[in-house]
This record gives C-alpha cells, structure tokens and sequence, in this order.
C-alpha cells in the first residue's frame, strides 16, 4: 500500500475516532444531564405537592382532586398516596406514554431517575407519603433530538476535518510526487536532480539523491573527459589537432561503405616546401604555420557538418566530403581558405600547395583512392607554384541551381505520390538476439524508377527544407508497417524534425492510435543532432519515451567528453561510430577506448551498440569490451517465424 493511502487512512481513522468519542461523551453527558434534572423535579414536586397537601383538610375527595390537578398539570409517570402502613390511599399512573426515540436507542441508552418520596403531615402526626415519577418520555425525545443533531454536526466537522486534514496532506507531500518520480527516474538509471523540499524527512532523502545523482554525473563526466583524451591521443595529430592518417582513413572508410552513402569528394594538399619553411623560419613558426593551416581547415568543417579534416603526413592534408559535391568548387575553396591561412610575413618566403581531388564513390577502395591522388602529387612535385588538379573533371556538375530546380520537382512529386520504402538492416545483441531493424528511407523519384537511397537526395531535400516531409512519411510509413506485424524498427530522425514539436505530437498522436506495442518502434538521432540542440532532444526523448518508444543516439564518436550530459534523459541506447569500431581486433588503443565508453554507457543505464561491423574478428573484439549490440555489413541475422 503506497504512503499516500496509508496517510489518508491514518486521517479517517483519527477523524473517526475523535468524532465518534465525542458524539459519545456527548450523549452520555446530555444523558447525565437529564438525570439530573429529573431527579431534581421529582423531588421538588413532590416536597410541594407534599406541603400542599399537609396544609388542607384531610378528606379522600379533596386529596384526590388535588392530586388529579397535580398529575393532569405536568409530566408524570405516576404519582401514589399511601398511608402510614403503605397501604394505597390514592394514585395516578399514566398508561400511555410515548416517544418518538427508537427503542434500541431506550435500551442502548436508559434514562434512570429515582422517584421522589415525601411526608404528608396532619398536625404534628403523619398522614401518609408521596411517591412521585415524572414521565421521561420527553427526556428520551429531547435526548434523541439532541443525538441527532450532535451526530449531524459530527459528520459535517468529521467532512470539512477530512478536507482541511487532505489539503493540508497534500501540501505536506507535495514535493512527495517529485521524490518518487526521481526514485523511479534513479530506477531507470536517469539519474536526474530536483530541488530539496523543505520538509526535514524528504530533505534528506532527497539530498542524498540529489549527491548520488551527481556523484554519478560527475563519475561520468570525468570518465568521458578521460576516454576523449584517450581518443585525442590516439587518433588526432599532436602539432595541428586534426584527425591523424589512420583514423582519417577509417572515418571515410565507414562513410563509403555505409549503406545510406552515394557520392562524396576527396581532396589532399601538400605543402610543398614544407622543409624550405621550416629551415628559413624555424621549427617553432613552422609548427605555427601548420597550425594555421589546420584551423583554416577546422573552421570549414565547423560550417559544413558533412567535411572531416586529417592530416596525412607531415606535408599533407586531406579534406573528406561525404555528401555530393562538385569537387572542384569544393577543392578551390578549400585552397583559397588555406592559402590565406598560410600567408607569411617574410615576403620572400611563400608556402605552396599542391592540392589535388577526385570524386569518392560508393564502395571505392579507399586506399586506391589515396594511391592515384599521391601519385598525382609525385608527378607534380617538382613544380613551384599552387595549383589545383581535379580527377575526372567531367563529373564535376554544370550547374548546381539547374539542378536544384530539377531536384525540387521530382522530389515533391515523388513525396506526394508517396513513392518511400523502408529498407531493414538488423541490429542484433552479442547472443544474436534481434534488437531493431535499422530501417533507412528509400525514395523513387520516378514512378517505375530506380530507388534511391538517402544519401543520394537527403542533401538536396535539406536545401528544399522537405526533410521534415520525408520524416513524417518515414513515420507513417513504418507505422502501417509495424500495425501490421512486422518486426522492431527504428527510425533515424533529421535535427530539424527532433527541434519541431508539431513532428513529435504528430507522432505521439499516431503512435497512440495505431500502435497497440509502441516498444517496437525506436527513435534514433545523430549525435551531433542531439548535442547541438541539447535541450530539444531532451524533450523529444521524454515525450515519446512517455508513451512507449526508444531512443537512441548514432554515430557516437567525435562528442564523447560529453556523455555525462545524457545521464538524466533516460535513453535506451548509444551506437558508437564505425570510425572507432573498424579494425577493433587490431587497434589496442581503440579497443580500450571502446571498453570506457562501454562502461560510461552501462553506468547510465544505456545499451552500447557498435556500428560499421565488418567481420567475425571484430565482433570477438568487441564482445571483450563489453558491447551489448552490432549492425553493419559482417552482422548476419536470420529472421525466424
């Protein structure tokens, strides 16, 4: 039974217990009142009516008549005259006396007065006594009156003490709801803080709550500042900051083999006189210079989410786009941004940079990607001034606002005919359990035409501000889907989708109508999406994790110093980025790496799954570590009915 009933029980039974002891004292005390006052009637009448008579004549008629007027005056139940010896000399009885009191009340409750007794004198001797009865039958109606009335005004108190006793409850253990929902928040491993109540107990209670809470925040919190030094060491070049070659290399290598990618860019600088700088300005101001360098770089990748910068080699930067681009337009920009970041005081001395690009398509080999881009650098290594080479030129798009139109139309069209599909890939644990179906967009932009994936027209749905259309249908898509029987799925959702609450209460609302098991339907945001618009994922995930779904965050990898800040959300999973799983059986660094963020993600209570899993080498790596869940292309999954 909760505290709250158990209060209010305490309240009615206090209530019940005050009221019925006082209506009982109540009616005991007017019951002893009017005793009282009965006797004391009974003996006044009968002294008076005793002196009346010692002062009259003596004969039989005269008495009679007098104690004829004396009963017929008042209430009385009987009144005798006897003689000396007791024997009867006159008497009045009344025979039909009534009440209106039940008779359970007579008998649960007897009025008893004694009779009051008196001598008739004659002269000195005496003449006989008086017994006299006053008839309680009135005292009954008045007693009974007076219980109901009492018992009246006792409910009505016993009502309004009910009321007054509740409100004053509900005050008292109003920070009580905010207590259990941080108990029930803590259970779910959301380990959230609230204000302290200023009552003494729940203070307490609440404050060592409240330290838990963000005793855990912090654990986290310097853990994951922990693991991103690790990471930073290990993956990120010590003089520039950029991604180092190795990690450079497996951030693309995910991106091209991820099944949502089309087309990106690829473009490499060299800095060309490198050693000429370094010996005319020193190594202090050289390493300055590449500094500058990396910024310039950084800055462009801070406005544009879909580049990732690297440095190469000591000489060589290389810049990943992946989303379609024109490379050229993409390479001239970058070149212009470096070569403003590489101007140097000294006049005579300058630094050049060769840059060459090249288109970087769906399941090109990376390495021979670097290959023919180094290549092309070699041969042109002996030249002394900047310049600017693009591989296979002629798939440089004409013109981009042309084809924007052309986008716009086939887009719309194939959004209101509703051309989508979902594609399923399984996300499954380490023992082969099915968690959910990664289940990505597919869209015919022609009817009978080829389906697209999602990275070959998100970019453009974006610039048209339809992403938020393709979202809503995605929903209903996998909605009929999952009405339907099929298994869990999970949706990516867009930043601009999470930040719009007429999306999440279209959602909330479909979810509710449609779905009788709304645990099959999980929600997945990326984490830059949800770190950069902290607040608003924070209310996406409380509003459809209030009615049943998951959520979870993707692509975990470049953020995780900032991990402490889910602690208190309550999200089901994180999925790490395949930059960090990607050859985990062989990179120690990484797998310990990997380890702590298992460990920072199961201390909040959050499944970990890797993403990017490319064969059985590296499931066995990351079953060591502590993941709880795999998807990509060496994750094999057989669906049974």
């Amino acid at each position: 039974m909760s505290l709250i009933k158990q209060l209010w029980l305490a309240i009615l039974f206090t209530v019940t217990v005050a009221s019925t002891g006082s209506f009982i004292l109540s009616t005991l005390s007017s019951k002893n009142y009017l005793e009282e006052q009965l006797q004391m009637k009974n003996i006044d009448n009968v002294t008076s009516l005793a002196l009346s008579m010692s002062q009259m004549k003596k004969d039989s008629v005269t008495l009679d008549l007098l104690l004829s007027a004396q009963f017929d005056s008042g209430h009385y139940r009987y009144i005798g005259l006897f003689d000396p010896n007791g024997k009867l000399i006159s008497e009045r009885v009344n025979a039909s006396s009534q009440t209106k009191a039940p008779k359970w009340f007579i008998k649960l409750v007897p009025i008893k007065v004694h009779a009051g007794m008196a001598d008739v004198q004659n002269g000195w001797q005496q003449y006989g006594s008086l017994t006299l009865e006053s008839d309680v039958s009135f005292a009954y109606d008045k007693l009974w009156d007076a219980t109901l009335l009492i018992a009246l005004w006792t409910f009505l108190i016993g009502l309004l003490a009910c009321y007054v006793g509740g409100e004053i409850l509900r005050k008292i253990l109003s920070p009580l709801d905010e207590v259990v929902n941080q108990a029930k928040a803590i259970g779910e491993d959301r380990f959230i803080t609230i204000e302290e109540p200023k009552t003494l107990e729940f203070k307490a209670v609440v404050h060592e709550m409240n330290n838990l809470s963000n005793r855990i925040k912090e654990t986290v919190t310097k853990e994951s500042a922990r693991l991103e030094e690790l990471r930073l060491k290990n993956n990120y070049d010590d003089v520039t900051g950029l991604m180092n070659r190795d990690y450079f290399v497996n951030t693309m290598e995910a991106n091209i083999s991820h099944d949502e990618y089309n087309e990106g860019a690829l473009v490499i600088f060299r800095l060309s006189n490198l050693a000429q700088l370094d010996g005319a300005m020193g190594y202090p101001q050289a390493n300055a210079l590449l500094r500058s360098i990396s910024g310039a770089l950084e800055a462009q990748c801070s406005e544009d989410s879909s580049l990732t910068a690297g440095r190469l080699s000591g000489t060589e930067f290389a810049v990943f786009c992946k989303r379609n681009t024109d490379e050229f337009a993409l390479a001239n920009k970058l070149k212009q941004a470096v070569s403003r970041a590489a101007k140097i005081d000294n006049a005579e001395l300058t630094a050049r940079f060769l840059v060459v690009t090249t288109k970087a398509r769906k399941m090109d080999e990376t390495a021979s990607l670097f290959k023919a881009l180094e290549f092309v650098l070699n041969l042109s290594s002996l030249s002394e001034e900047n310049y600017l080479r693009v591989i296979n030129a002629s798939s440089i798009v004409v013109t981009e606002n042309n084809n924007l139109v052309e986008w716009k139309t086939q887009l719309s069209d194939a959004l209101t005919n509703k051309r989508i599909k979902l594609e399923h890939y399984p996300v499954i644990t380490t023992e082969g359990t099915l968690i959910h179906n990664e289940s990505p967009v597919r869209l015919q932009l022609e009817e009978n035409g080829k389906w697209l994936c999602a990275g070959e027209f998100i970019n453009w749905a974006t610039q048209l501000n339809l992403i938020k259309t393709i979202d809503e249908l995605v929903l209903e898509t996998a909605i009929v889907l999952l009405a339907e029987g099929a298994s869990p799925m999970c949706l990516n959702v867009s930043a601009s989708a999470m930040c719009d609450r007429k999306y999440t209460q279209k959602a909330v609302k479909l979810i509710k109508q449609h779905l009788q098991h709304p645990n099959l339907l999980s929600f997945e945001v990326s984490e830059i999406a949800a770190f950069d618009h902290l607040n608003e994922f924070k209310q996406f995930c409380n509003k459809l994790k209030a009615v049943g779904c998951h959520v979870g965050v993707e692509h975990v990898g470049l953020r995780i110093s900032r991990l402490g800040e889910l602690h208190d959300i309550g999200l089901d999973y994180i999925k790490f980025d395949a930059s960090i799983v990607r050859g985990i059986n062989t990179n120690e660094t990484n797998k310990t790496l990997l380890r702590g963020l298992c460990m920072v993600a199961h201390s909040i209570g959050v499944q970990a799954i890797a993403e990017g899993v490319n064969n059985d080498d590296e499931i066995e790596s990351l079953k060591e570590v502590g993941i709880d869940g795999l998807t990509g292309p060496g994750v094999k999954f057989q669906q049974t009915h």
